[in-house]
């Protein structure tokens, strides 16, 4: 049992279809967690007040014991100012969420807002699989493409935020359009749409052969994973260009950032694992020298809930190590 003496930190995971929160011990003793729909197409006051109820009920089981909270959100966010910028699924263009929280729980709760993928990265240094492991990249695979840089200890923003905007590196630039303007972008592909995107398009074709033939209109990642499961070929095929994208952008952080590991987390990334991974490697291995990847290994998630990554980044703020940007 958790002493009631023991600092505790509240995280926030705040997603496209629900929002997770957990109260986290130092040690990274799960004291309790929540989980809600978020309500988007309510507008975003409605989410900024679940946001702000977890809070509050996960706080008062340990009142005094609380040191801070962590958010994590989709979009470019703005450590320094605690605003988020384009967050896309959730649709909100500018939020200044650290103001919005604090008015809601009161200013006795300091509180560190980041963008989610680096939050994961956090949560794999600090409670999963890269504890000690001081030069690492987190691959998050699910509803978009994103990653988050631990390098030398810290955590990578970059000048303007967008460090490890991976899934909107383009691979193709003649190819489909994205949301963000851009083209052949990694995401459309790599990502749990662009997999049924992917397979969309393999089953188009008259002479293909699936199991999935009969879900064309209403198919889903969790249909596609199904299939591979029992061998069927076309599913197979469509999670090995997964894999090769993902090995096409992992490549490109091999050889620049030189990291010892990376994690593969996300829905799609945890789920469908065992498939892409001999694809990455064999991406890797075409596009790197042997030098570049000698001591690097690739392994999956192990941090169950994004919310653990959130809390994390109270007990990193604390330490000292996260850089604070002047506000221009």
């Amino acid at each position: 049992m958790l002493s009631s003496v023991e600092n505790v930190a509240i995280g926030i995971d705040i997603g496209a279809t629900k929002i997770a929160s957990v109260l986290l011990s130092e040690k990274g003793e799960l004291v309790d967690s929540l989980q809600v729909i978020t309500p988007a197409q309510e507008g975003i006051q409605a989410v900024i007040e679940k946001v702000a109820d977890q809070i509050l009920s996960l706080a008062r089981q340990n009142p005094g014991a609380v040191v801070g909270v962590g958010i994590g959100s989709p979009g470019k966010v703005d450590s320094s100012r605690g605003v988020v910028y384009n967050a896309v699924n959730l649709g909100w263009a500018e939020v200044n969420l650290s103001t919005e929280i604090s008015s809601r729980i009161g200013e006795s709760l300091p509180i560190w807002i980041q963008k989610d993928t680096n939050l994961n990265a956090l949560g794999e240094n600090y409670f999963g699989a890269c504890q000690g492991c001081t030069d690492f990249v987190y691959i998050g695979v699910g509803s978009g493409l994103g990653a988050g840089i631990i390098s030398n200890g810290q955590l990578i923003t970059g000048s303007d935020w967008y460090a490890a905007d991976v899934g909107h590196l383009s691979i193709n630039p003649d190819g489909p359009y994205c949301v963000c303007g851009g083209r052949g972008c990694a995401e459309l592909v790599a990502s749990g749409p662009g997999l049924v995107r992917v397979t969309q398009q393999m089953l188009a074709d008259a002479s293909a052969r699936s199991l999935l033939s009969d879900h064309l209109r209403e198919l889903t990642p969790a249909d596609v994973l199904a299939a591979a499961g029992q061998g069927d070929t076309l599913a197979l095929k469509a999670l090995t260009e997964v894999g090769r994208v993902l090995g096409i952008v992992m490549s490109a952080c091999t050889v620049i950032l030189n990291p010892a590991r990376f994690v593969i987390g996300g829905g799609l990334g945890s789920a469908g694992f065992d498939f892409i991974l001999p694809t990455i490697r064999e991406e890797i291995n075409r596009r790197t020298i042997p030098t570049h990847r000698s001591q690097m290994d690739i392994t999956q998630s192990r941090v169950e809930s994004p919310a653990i990554g959130a809390a994390c980044l109270v007990w990193y703020a604390l330490s000292g190590k996260m850089v604070q940007k002047p506000v221009p």
